[in-house]
Formats: structure tokens, sequence, C-alpha cells
């Protein structure tokens, strides 16, 4: 079922117009905020709406394309709704610190994510039990370490299309990883943010629980709705089709 867009009321009542006090607030920012009362931002619900319905139409067009989507958010406020919103959409997720060079380095990340997920299934498949308790007590410990920075990117099996960030001034790394690389951000940005550094940036309260949970639950189900999967070929098909080709083009030659 389609969720529909939340209107002036609903975001206000989910705190979305309150700002940063205004020594804090990014001057790039003003076109979106509404006034200041008592030297703090009150941001425009009426653009923050606007910025939503676009954030959430790009989306759309992405999930129908079985664009790989990964979500950040390593704020108190944002944590659980991440990881809960990510796992049900079988997505990748940050929700501790960033781990630099996850998108402009991939390759070398990649090799540690891959050795976390290979350690899991040795150990659950007791393929330590020839080892002494110590040491399967280092490598447990090891693990542990391990998930906490790569725990939620067990299915990220290539460079994101989209990185939907909580709090852009927060997670300014993987935003400025994200730029590098020409992958697409939605983020929601609170006023202490240059909105312009976000290809589809939400102006709202990002400090808001209540916000955060109804703008990750309306982008859940557009991508749910709308998801589409790439068809996968494989390497042993793709080099069939191309060997079948390449013989086609001798036979008529020949003839």
């Amino acid at each position: 079922m389609t969720q529909k867009m939340p209107d002036i009321k609903e975001l206000f009542k989910a705190g979305a117009h309150f700002g940063h006090q205004r020594s804090r607030t990014d001057a790039r920012s003003s076109r979106f905020i509404y006034g200041f009362q008592n030297k703090i931002a009150v941001i425009d619900l009426n653009k923050t709406r606007e910025l939503l319905e676009k954030a959430l139409e790009f989306i759309k067009a992405q999930a129908k394309e079985g664009a790989l989507f990964l979500f950040v958010g390593t704020k108190l406020q944002a944590k659980d709704k991440v990881k809960e919103v990510a796992e049900a959409l079988k997505m990748p997720y940050v929700i501790e610190r960033w781990p630099g060079g996850l998108l402009t380095n991939f390759e070398v990340v990649s090799k540690s994510v891959k050795k976390m997920i290979q350690t899991q299934n040795d150990l659950a498949e007791n393929k330590y039990e020839h080892l002494t308790k110590n040491e399967r007590l280092k490598i447990e410990r090891n693990l542990k370490k391990t998930q906490v920075i790569f725990g939620g990117l067990g299915n990220l099996e290539r460079i994101p299309d989209v990185l939907f960030v909580v709090d852009a001034a927060r997670e300014s790394a993987a935003i400025r990883e994200a730029k590098r690389k020409g992958v697409a951000v939605v983020a929601i940005c609170d006023t202490d943010a240059n909105p312009a550094e976000i290809d589809y940036p939400i102006v709202a309260n990002d400090d808001s629980r209540m916000l955060i949970n109804l703008v990750l639950d309306l982008a859940a189900q557009t991508i749910k709705e709308n998801y589409k999967e790439k068809p996968v070929v494989s390497d042993s098909k793709e080099r069939l089709e191309k060997k079948l080709a390449t013989e086609s083009k001798v036979e008529e030659k020949a003839e």
C-alpha cells in the first residue's frame, strides 16, 4: 500500500521545523529557513515537503532500476531505525563510525568485509576446534571488533548507486567519498549543513527521532513498492555470447 506524503501538520508534529542556533547555522541553508525564534532557526516546512517529495521521486526511479542503496546513520536517534529499514530491504548500512575509504578504496575495504564473513562462517561450522581456547577467544574478540565497523556491510558487493544519509553534517566524510565516486546522495540535513553539497537534500530537524523515522519509513516503502532486481549475467554466459558472436562473424566472412 502506497504511503501518502505527510502534510505540513504531520511534519510540524514530528518536529521537522526546529533548526539549529543562529551561531551554528550554515548561511547556505538560509533559503530554507522561514525565520529565527529565540535565536533558533525555524525551517520552512513547505520547502521541506517539496524537497522530500523530490527525493522520494528520485528514490522511486532508482528502485525501478534495481539500484543498490547504502544507508548511513551513526547518531543515537537514527541507529536502530536505519538498521531496521536496511535489513528489511536487504540493503547495506553503517550505524557506527564511517569506515574511511569504504567507497574511495572499496576493493581493500571489501576484503576486510569478506574476511569477517568467512570468519563468522568458520566459527559457525566449528572450524577452529583444533585451536587452543585462548586462540579461539582472540579470533572471537577480533571478529566482534570488526563486526562493529563492518557488521551491516555483508551484502555490499559493489559500490552503491545511492547513499542515504541521516545528518549530513555528521556524515560529511561519507558524503565526500560519495561525491568523489559519483554516488548520488540523499540526505536529511539540518540548518548546520550545506544543502548544495547534497544531490537530494531534505532540510529538516535531523535530531528528531520522529522525523527520522517518518522519512526512513517513506523511503523504505518507496523502495519496497518499486524495487526491480537487475538481471545478472554470469561471466560464463557473457563469454559464451561473445564467443558465439565472434564465430558468427567468422562464418559470415567465410561465405
